[in-house]
């Protein structure tokens, strides 16, 4: 072939090289516009196939209007690739609500009619310069009734969130008829009318807790008075929290109404950490919840908190002149493998965070069916109720801790035929006016008991900031979560279930944060020992320095002397070891910290290197050998 030739074939070949580009990117954005490839771990951005009922059965027509700043883009790429995702989304859910979901979105140009709707509509304006020129990146739908569901800004903190969040809202405005949930509760979680006592008026009011206003998106809660004779009709669940105090009367309202066939989802903690232990009745009595849950064939272990030595959570306490770092054996973040992932509750959820639990066991010769939900560790231990109240000492329990070496029951399911809490009525219950008394339930219990209230604060699974006056919530756990999945769950409505706990992923090296622990549970243990020391030493030198005659003078012998200095050269060793020892704990974890940082930031990337290297010689080896072999054979 002669080089012109050769020219114009690589001439005509790049040209085709560049139609096929062109092409294939044309055709691809044609038919391929919505296709994802999903490689995170927990499928956050993959569309799960249990949503699309959500879309197909819509009967209203919604109208979902997006409000994008062109000024925002240039301002921030972020927000533009944000703002990408949102349209390629939207537009999945268009196709799957088959016409029931109209998509509009605008440009709100500073002082037009388009910018006036999305402040009309409740949207968040942000400054994107000192000229004062504002921006918009949010959305506002409405169904055909007038209902609004408005993101006032789409925060970036929230990105990993996109599908649960736009998901939730659509749902929320194709489902005017939410499952009714009545709320019994000594917890102030539906907010504080006034400060200081949480059951008292006056002063500042607190907001509800986050918990709340997520579920409110999804149920018609009521709440029901802790005194209450009777449940309302229409009530489909009832959820309680920390319900102690309850009269025998109020007792047996609720006991009808599970035997009746209505569904429960409690809260029963022995160290309610949020609201204190005080209850609007004084401090808790759990007579009545304790009769209704051996009824439903489980009790809680009275006195008793549960510790995990592998999830306890890393807090810094203030004890003495200096903060304390340790591991709060009481305060738990559980991961995947305490769920049972084969429940639809927890399928899905990978962290739950939890503060002095309690355990559950199941009643010798109940007839129910009681499958845990989540469960501690094998690192794990009952301690005494009295050791975590006020401020407790979280490095001793560390210390302390002896670990049973089986998980314990924290949240668990109940299921199948039980009978009454209760003989007959009560004295004084109208058994015609309440209707007649149900001594068998009439379907199989449908139960779910958590041995813990402080999964429901805030201060466990969320983080809070202002953004330009609004506040923006993010999940740092799956709480929220896991209270809405048991509701949709027990009401027969699990929507949004499979979206739920896909963000909220933590990815810590287990093995290193083990190996940690044990280390320095060791030398916490040295540490106790040698503070004994210290304290042992001091008294004695105080107590010779003490002897003193009549007019008030020391009366010390020389031997006396020698001996209280002796005792001050152990004082000072004593105290240098103990430097020694808490130095040591300092260095043991640095240097563990720096390996793993060294292997993550600099080792892997050097031994790619080197394969590379070796794999480039090699491949020079093998071209010098083919070339010198085909010399030979020229030869």
């Amino acid at each position: 072939m002669s080089k012109l030739n050769a020219k114009t074939a690589a001439a005509a070949g790049l040209v085709l090289a560049v139609i096929l580009f062109v092409a294939v990117n044309m055709v691809s954005g044609a038919w391929l516009n919505t296709a994802r490839l999903d490689l995170t771990a927990g499928k956050a951005y993959s569309t799960s196939d249990q949503i699309k009922p959500v879309f197909e059965h819509i009967a209203e027509p919604i109208i979902v209007r997006v409000y994008f700043s062109s000024s925002i883009a240039e301002a921030s790429p972020r927000h533009a690739v944000f703002y990408q995702r949102v349209r390629d989304l939207l537009q999945q859910y268009a196709k799957l609500a088959n016409g029931k979901l109209k998509v509009e979105y605008y440009n709100p140009l500073p002082f037009s009619d388009v910018e006036d709707r999305a402040v009309g509509f409740g949207l968040q304006g942000v400054p994107l310069g000192a000229g004062g020129e504002v921006g918009y990146f949010g959305l506002a739908a409405t169904n055909s009734t007038d209902d609004q569901q408005v993101i006032p800004f789409f925060n970036l903190d929230r990105e990993q969130f996109l599908e649960y969040d736009l998901t939730k809202l659509i749902y929320s405005l194709s489902q005017p008829n939410q499952p009714k949930v009545g709320l019994i509760s000594t917890l102030p979680v539906m907010g504080m009318p006034g400060g200081g006592n949480p059951f008292a008026g006056g002063g500042q009011g607190t907001p509800p807790w986050a918990i709340m206003s997520q579920l409110k998106d999804f149920f018609d809660i009521t709440q029901i008075e802790i005194d209450a004779k009777e449940i309302p009709k229409g009530i489909n669940l009832l959820m309680l929290v920390q319900p102690s105090n309850l009269s025998n009367e109020t007792t047996y309202a609720i006991d009808q109404f599970v035997m009746n066939g209505g569904k429960v989802l409690a809260f029963v903690d022995p160290n309610a950490e949020a609201g204190g232990m005080m209850g609007p009745q004084g401090p808790p009595d759990f007579t009545g919840i304790s009769k209704l849950m051996k009824a439903w064939g489980v009790q809680l272990v009275p006195n008793k908190v549960l510790g995990d030595l592998d999830a306890a959570m890393r807090v810094n306490m203030g004890q003495g002149p200096r903060p304390v770092v340790a591991d709060y054996v009481a305060w738990m973040q559980l991961r995947a493998g305490n769920l049972d992932h084969s429940d639809a509750i927890t399928g899905d959820l990978r962290q739950i965070n939890l503060g002095t639990p309690g355990a559950l066991e199941k009643v010798q010769g109940a007839t129910t069916t009681v499958t845990p939900l989540i469960s501690t560790g094998p690192k794990s231990m009952r301690i005494d109720q009295d050791k975590v109240m006020g401020m407790p000492d979280v490095v001793s329990l560390f210390r302390d801790f002896k670990p049973e070496g089986h998980p314990e029951v924290i949240a668990l399911r109940i299921t199948g035929p039980a009978k009454s809490a209760f003989d007959a009525p009560p004295a004084g219950k109208d058994g015609a006016k309440g209707g007649a008394f149900i001594k068998d339930s009439k379907q199989p219990l449908q139960v779910v008991v958590v041995a813990d209230t402080d999964i429901l604060t805030d201060r466990f699974w969320t983080e809070g900031q202002n953004f330009f006056g609004q506040q923006v919530v993010t999940p740092t756990a799956d709480n929220g979560n896991f209270v809405a999945n048991a509701l949709e769950n027990l009401t027969g409505s699990p929507a949004l279930s499979s979206l739920r706990g896909r963000g909220t992923q933590s990815r810590p090296f287990l093995l290193v944060d083990e190996i940690r622990r044990d280390a320095e549970q060791q030398y916490r243990q040295k540490e106790q020992a040698l503070t004994s020391r210290l304290d042992e030493l001091q008294k004695k030198v105080d107590a010779m320095q003490g002897q003193k005659d009549a007019n008030g003078a020391l009366v010390l012998s020389d031997a006396d002397k020698a001996t209280i200095e002796n005792y001050r050269s152990d004082l000072l060793a004593t105290r240098r070891e103990l430097r020694d020892v808490q130095g040591a704990l300092r260095r043991n974890i640095d240097t563990l910290e720096t390996v793993v940082k060294f292997i993550n930031i600099g080792a892997v990337p050097v031994l790619f290197g080197l394969i590379l290297i070796i794999a480039a010689a090699v491949r020079s080896r093998r071209r010098k050998a083919a070339a010198a072999a085909e010399t030979a054979a020229q030869a």
